[in-house]
């Protein structure tokens, strides 16, 4: 390891070992028992990435390079859930980046990577971009769910909706066929239509919103997303 690289992971290190009541007992849960993601996001995350997901932490200048910036427009569509509930998983070679498979569960880390991007990710970009992701939570959210998945178990529906689909999972979702379902809908799925409640530039920001920060693959990103704490295999 280079030693600028070995240096700032030992000045990080330091930094999360003296984080006191971020890590104090390993707290994960919330007192009812159910996963709280933003707890995890302060015990595990927030040391590097700062409150606000925005990298700007104190341990920013000691990390090379430096925590990725979860607000950033540029890596929104490649920031999808599954990539970081991967590298929250599993590390990223060549970073500060830790894998944190050992201390979190399957579901922990899904939550966790759920919370980064609807709490940070999807809140960047323009002003069309906000606007559309605050249409998408308004009119579609409640069937769609947060992230375009459909709802998670327990989640109870809109009244008279049926549960909406997957989007991830359906094909052919052009930005015409999606302007559409947000201006038309689908009777026969019992999905309604918002012509009458939003105007044309709101149902195309809507769809711009979907297409671009929802049904977005990605192939991987730089930078990092966190470090601290014993890495998942010890060699990282």
């Amino acid at each position: 390891m280079p030693a600028r690289r070995l240096a700032a992971a030992l000045v990080s290190a330091a930094i999360v070992l003296s984080a006191g009541p971020a890590f104090a007992g390993d707290r994960r849960k919330s007192p009812d028992g159910r996963i709280d993601p933003a707890l995890l996001f302060h015990n595990y995350c927030s040391v590097c990435h700062g409150d606000q997901g925005d990298g700007r932490s104190r341990a920013r200048n000691s990390l090379v390079p430096p925590p990725a910036n979860f607000t950033d427009p540029a890596l929104r569509p490649r920031l999808t859930v599954d990539y970081i509930a991967a590298i929250t998983r599993e590390g990223k070679p060549g970073t500060a980046m830790v894998g944190w498979k050992t201390q979190l569960s399957a579901d922990e880390t899904r939550a966790l990577a759920r919370y980064v991007r609807a709490q940070f990710v999807e809140k960047s970009g323009g002003e069309a971009a906000r606007r559309g992701r605050t249409l998408y939570g308004h009119y579609c959210a409640a069937c769609h769910g947060p992230v375009g998945r459909g709802l998670e178990a327990g989640a109870t529906p809109k009244e008279g909706v049926k549960p909406a689909p997957d989007l991830t999972k359906v094909a052919g979702l052009n930005r015409e066929r999606v302007i559409a379902a947000v201006a038309v809908g689908k009777a026969a799925a019992g999905k309604p239509g918002f012509a009458q409640q939003m105007a044309p530039a709101d149902i195309e920001a809507v769809a711009d919103y979907v297409r671009q920060s929802l049904l977005a693959v990605s192939p991987g990103v730089s930078g990092t997303s966190a470090h601290g704490g014993k890495a998942s295999d010890g060699k990282r």
